[in-house]
């Protein structure tokens, strides 16, 4: 039954699609401790995007990416999320990440788009 409910409440949210990965980058095992110091290093939207991480780690097994987000005035309002690289809903959640909706620029404002960050920093996304 939850697993219903969830799935509806899926179907009516926008989910982020994983990330296209380059064969150059390199996943490197990650920890929870290094994954909180990173959620919790401010992100300087202005700073040069040839140096913005997108390839973060490899979390108990599981390929971390950075998604960088923006919409109409790139790069002012660019939202960095940490995240697995895998859709939210059940594969998520047996990864060991959370399926969450989070507030990400869209057109002139704001809309919600599901995400699966590990559950060790789901809470520092929002």
């Amino acid at each position: 039954m939850i697993g219903s409910a969830m799935m509806l409440w899926l179907a009516g949210q926008s989910v982020a699609a994983p990330e296209l990965i380059s064969s150059a980058d390199r996943f490197a095992p990650i920890g929870d401790a290094a994954l909180v110091a990173l959620a919790k290093t401010p992100f300087d939207p202005k700073s040069d995007r040839r140096k913005w991480v997108l390839a973060v780690g490899l979390h108990r097994g599981v390929q971390v990416v950075a998604s960088y987000v923006c919409s109409d005035v790139c790069p002012d309002y660019t939202k960095r999320i940490i995240r697995y690289n895998l859709r939210a809903g059940p594969g998520c959640e047996a990864a060991g990440g959370v399926s969450k909706a989070l507030a990400v620029p869209m057109g002139i404002g704001v809309g919600q788009r599901l995400y699966c960050p590990p559950a060790v920093i789901a809470a520092l996304q929002d």
